[in-house]
């Protein structure tokens, strides 16, 4: 059954997320009175997602992708700005009596299947819990036929021969798609993957996102994909988002900015994608120097301390996402 959205569109809306976590100044700072000082993880982020959209935020580790997800399912208080789901806020749902509500209809899928299911726990022990919690059935014969259109959906066929085996008794595939039937069981209008494939062996990666993308065309699921991996987010997403030092530095259809990438981050994130046509590959951008402090942020632009065709005016203006294309903005100079 196809999703619904809010009255404009939109399944999500975020608006001026700020994420920032104080570091434990210590006995000596208490002492002497140094200044509270916090670490950046998310600084003014902004987008939204239509129904049935698969949005991936990309960047390498430390650029707030996660935190921006923890966010977005009220897992985490932000510091300020707005979160809409379907025209309500989530920040005020998580702290309501609504809060199962919101859980039930926004997922997580975990990045690590090995870490993320029980052990002790068989399948239907594991896919079953949710529908506990929520109490969406009234007999064991319900909720068994539930469990198994949910391990279904997810991939596990026949679903009987799953039931009543552990964790240790399947592969690295079979136990995402586990996570996935967990998530799909209470049939979400949400999903969240976090770096859902990048435990998994690249043989078995390209069949997860196929079926993710398949439950997307099928049900009209909203997909938040958060990954590292541009390569996986374009044989993916709708649109990406990229992300660096807690900002959006550019945002666009998937295609477009594949094709033309507006922003110098964007650009080295593509020239190490391995290419097999030798006469398609593109020119090495290497980054120089590590990523900034997130606690001590470089002024102006927080890429130029490593950008290739950073100017005077990089180091003393910050630049907001700009129109380059339809849907298309950057955050460059």
């Amino acid at each position: 059954m196809e999703q619904e959205s809010s009255q404009d569109g939109f399944v999500l809306q975020v608006s001026d997320l700020r994420k920032l976590f104080s570091v434990p100044r210590g006995i000596v700072g208490t002492l002497l009175k140094r200044p509270q000082r916090y670490v950046h993880a998310v600084d003014g982020v902004s987008f939204a997602m239509a129904g049935g959209e698969i949005l991936g935020l990309v960047g390498e580790s430390g650029s707030g992708k996660t935190t921006t997800a923890l966010c977005v399912l009220g897992l985490i208080e932000p510091t300020e700005g707005e979160i809409l789901f379907n025209g309500q806020s989530v920040q005020a749902l998580a702290r309501s009596r609504e809060r199962r509500r919101l859980r039930q209809q926004m997922q997580l899928i975990f990045q690590d299947p090995y870490e993320s299911l029980n052990p002790r726990q068989t399948v239907f022990a594991t896919v079953a819990e949710p529908v506990e919690i929520h109490r969406l059935t009234r007999g064991r014969e319900e909720k068994v036929e539930r469990v198994k259109a949910a391990l279904n959906a997810a991939g596990l066929k026949p679903p009987e021969i799953f039931l009543e085996r552990y964790p240790e008794d399947l592969s690295g595939g079979q136990r995402q798609r586990v996570v996935i039937a967990g998530a799909l069981v209470l049939n979400p209008e949400l999903l969240v993957a976090d770096e859902p494939v990048s435990m998994l062996d690249v043989s078995i990666r390209a069949e997860i996102l196929n079926l993710l993308r398949q439950l997307r065309d099928e049900h009209g699921i909203t997909i938040l994909y958060i990954t590292h991996d541009l390569a996986t987010a374009a044989h993916f997403t709708d649109r990406v988002a990229v992300m660096y030092l807690g900002r959006i530095v550019e945002i666009g259809p998937t295609k477009t900015v594949l094709r033309n990438p507006g922003h110098p981050y964007t650009q080295a994130l593509l020239s190490v994608i391995p290419v097999p046509n030798p006469r398609r590959r593109r020119k090495r951008m290497i980054l120089v120097g590590e990523t900034p402090n997130p606690i001590d942020l470089p002024s102006g632009c927080r890429f130029h301390p490593r950008c290739p065709v950073a100017s005077e005016e990089c180091s003393q203006t910050e630049p907001q996402l700009r129109s380059v294309g339809p849907d298309h903005q950057v955050a460059c100079l």
